[in-house]
């Protein structure tokens, strides 16, 4: 004779209902003043009033109905026009030997790195590799 035992879905209910409700996706709820839908049926905020933003302090105009702040004028952050190379054993006397950089290998061979510190303070040097220009970013 088989032994049949019933199925017991006690342990295995909470899950069954997690994943359910997990799976099914919820309508925001309409009352939320702050949001509005898209044409995506995603979700942001309401634009911010002219008064809002005028709280801010900061110029800005509007792009496609939202607002773009400048923090900064326009080439605020001067690029390394004519970066200049030393060799390892004077890199080692002021760089740490795990200082991030950016390397790039020519296609003969040569050898740059330009130190992350560096490119922090100016985000990207114009450069000359294989005689050909480059521009390193970070």
């Amino acid at each position: 004779m088989t032994n049949r035992r019933p199925l017991a879905l006690g342990p295995l209910l909470p899950l069954a209902c997690l994943v359910a409700s997990c799976s099914t996706p919820q309508a925001p709820d309409p009352s939320d003043a702050h949001e509005q839908p898209t044409a995506a049926g995603t979700f942001r905020p309401e634009p911010l009033s002219d008064e809002a933003l005028a709280a801010f302090g900061l110029p800005y105009e509007l792009i496609e109905g939202e607002p773009m702040f400048r923090l900064m004028d326009h080439d605020a952050i001067p690029s390394i026009d004519a970066p200049t190379f030393v060799s390892v054993d004077e890199a080692s006397a002021w760089m740490d030997v795990d200082e991030t950089v950016l390397g790039v290998v020519g296609r003969d061979g040569t050898a740059k790195c330009y130190s992350a510190w560096q490119l922090d303070d100016h985000e990207i040097v114009n450069d000359v590799l294989d005689g050909a220009p480059i521009a390193a970013t970070w």
